[in-house]
């Protein structure tokens, strides 16, 4: 029998998507225990250019301030580093495209600052393209196309998550490199605009992308608290429809105790009055992430289960971060 820990320890661990770190920076140590390698906090989303650079310097502080615990990731080698030198490397990432301000200039000037993933729409349309809640999905726009080969150019990754099926395609097929779905999950398992099509899931893998297991409980199962095994059913389901190679995690951590718990009503109610989310579609909290991978902490349970599903240890390690950092070093060559 293989030993978990043994692979968790070996394991180079990304977590593609991580807003909790953005709330509340000392819950890195949170990550730190689970022995995740890269954490990814969603520095920025409606938020304008401003905004989105006082946020970038503030973690920038942060990881200066703790360079003994924290490494700034902004090329593929330092998800290396970072394992190496004991440290928790941060990915800065996107969650919208509304600090581009629609300039086209400031990606390189984002990039400079070490934005390495930027999400293209969050739930609704802007000026990119549609997200995935608008009912009549147009595509991409034209500014949008013009963003996209910037992007490739500069070296940051296309995140398709929260966007919609028509503009995640025409982002696939103009990109000139991979594209991501940083943090979702098979349609397949559990129907919600959030998760992916099987068409979607092909066209990335095609292209050679990889996708982010979401942990939000309302898109892993309909029910209040989904277990570790409703979620790795949207690893079976992605993995037999184009393979193991695709999957990666973006747990999407956010409310996990009761610290974060008390300001999850204040920000439902903000975003359903703001139309980016729908009740139909995002229930009211609480939200109990599965159960087993209930916060940070938990991610040995991860991949223990990962191995007792049948996977092997070369594949566990390749959804623990492998596929991620592949991809990634693909689309930050400039």
């Amino acid at each position: 029998m293989i030993d978990h820990r043994r692979v968790h320890e070996e394991a180079i661990i990304f977590d593609g998507t991580c807003p909790l770190l953005t709330h509340s920076p000392a819950h890195s140590a949170y990550y730190a225990e689970g022995g995740v390698t890269v954490a990814a906090p969603s520095l920025a989303a409606n938020h304008n250019c401003g905004e989105a650079v006082a946020r970038i310097a503030e973690w920038l502080n942060i990881i200066s301030e703790r360079d003994a615990e924290l490494l700034h990731v902004t090329e593929a080698g330092d998800f290396r580093r970072a394992k190496e030198a004991g440290k928790l490397g941060i990915l800065f990432h996107f969650q919208n495209s509304l600090p581009l301000e629609q300039s086209l200039e400031l990606v390189d000037v984002y990039h400079a600052l070490g934005v390495r993933v930027i999400q293209l729409t969050y739930n609704v349309r802007n000026f990119v393209g549609d997200g995935c809640l608008e009912p009549n999905d147009a595509g991409l726009s034209a500014f949008g196309a013009r963003l996209i080969r910037r992007m490739n150019r500069a070296g940051i990754a296309v995140d398709c998550s929260h966007t919609g099926i028509q503009t995640t395609l025409d982002a696939m097929d103009l990109s000139e490199r991979p594209v991501v779905f940083s943090h979702n999950l098979a349609k397949g398992v559990c129907e919600s605009p959030r998760n992916l099509s099987d068409e979607q899931i092909r066209r990335v893998a095609e292209m050679g992308g990889v996708i982010g297991i979401n942990g939000f409980p309302p898109f892993v199962a309909k029910k209040t608290r989904p277990t570790l095994d409703d979620l790795l059913k949207h690893v079976d389901y992605i993995a037999d429809l184009v393979g193991i190679d695709h999957v990666g995690l973006g747990i999407d951590f956010e409310y996990i105790d009761d610290s974060v718990q008390a300001a999850s009503q204040a920000h439902y109610d903000y975003f359903v009055k703001t139309g980016q989310w729908d009740p139909k579609d995002y229930p009211p909290p609480p939200y109990y992430y599965p159960q087993g991978l209930e916060d940070p902490r938990c991610f040995p349970n991860l991949t223990k289960s990962l191995l007792e599903r049948g996977y092997n240890e070369e594949e566990c390690k390749k959804v623990l971060g492998g596929n991620f950092i592949r991809v990634y070093s693909q689309i930050w060559m400039q």
